[in-house]
């Protein structure tokens, strides 16, 4: 399988995401970095890692876009998406998503969203079937609907919602989310991944902000702690 984890502007925290998966996954799993265009280095960064295949786009095309692209790049029978602040903190935290598309039992399976869609935070998918089937990651918002009038799953879908919807649900499964292991982080939990953890504020461009950086991996440490002691 690859893991896909699309960078912009974020080195810091997606190298700490990278360096974990490399560390709590199979040896043969591949790792795609796709890079939006980053200016602060990550382009450099990831195209000169070791064992890390790097897809860098001239620009910012969007988190669907980039995972659209992705899946045409990559050649394994499943791809993960993995969200560049979404870290895995033990082994085996692939199988909860991979376990049932490796098994043939769904094409897609993943973080259950709030409207019941998989959201790509962290996901499975047969990449065979999401290119013979024309799927997309991309989210929808038509032309007649301002940001001030958008409400998600009503006249504008989210992430990765129209490829749910254009599935049947029994080629669709779900995980579900989880108690955080240590209580009063900011975040959400699913399994043995943690999302937005630390409380990743970014600016405009993408940019972590020092302090949330620092914050981030404090929480990451604790976080991964605690599931070293649950064993």
């Amino acid at each position: 399988m690859t893991i896909v984890v699309v960078n912009w502007n974020t080195k810091e925290v997606t190298s700490d995401v990278v360096r974990a998966v490399r560390q709590l996954s199979p040896a043969d799993v591949r790792i795609l970095v796709v890079d939006n265009g980053s200016t602060d280095g990550s382009r450099e960064l990831f195209h000169a890692w070791p064992g890390v295949e790097a897809l860098l786009l001239r620009r910012n095309a969007g988190h669907g876009v980039a995972l659209d692209l992705a899946m045409c790049a990559v050649r394994t029978k499943i791809a993960v998406t993995l969200d560049s602040d979404a870290i895995p903190l033990a082994e085996g935290w692939l199988e909860p998503a991979v376990s049932r598309v490796r098994s043939g039992d769904v094409l897609l399976c993943g973080l259950r969203a709030r409207r019941d869609f998989v959201h790509p935070v962290y996901s499975a998918v047969d990449t065979a079937t999401f290119l013979r089937r024309r799927l997309s990651f991309q989210t929808y918002v038509p032309l007649d609907v301002t940001p001030e009038t958008v409400v998600w799953g009503e006249n504008a879908w989210d992430t990765a919602e129209l490829m749910t919807g254009r599935l049947d649900p029994s080629e669709v499964g779900f995980v579900e989310r989880t108690a955080n292991l240590v209580d009063g982080l900011p975040g959400m939990s699913t399994g043995d991944v943690v999302y937005h953890h630390g409380g990743v504020s970014r600016a405009a461009n993408g940019t972590v902000d020092p302090a949330a950086l620092v914050a981030w991996r404090v929480a990451i440490r604790r976080l991964t702690e605690a599931a070293a002691s649950t064993g």
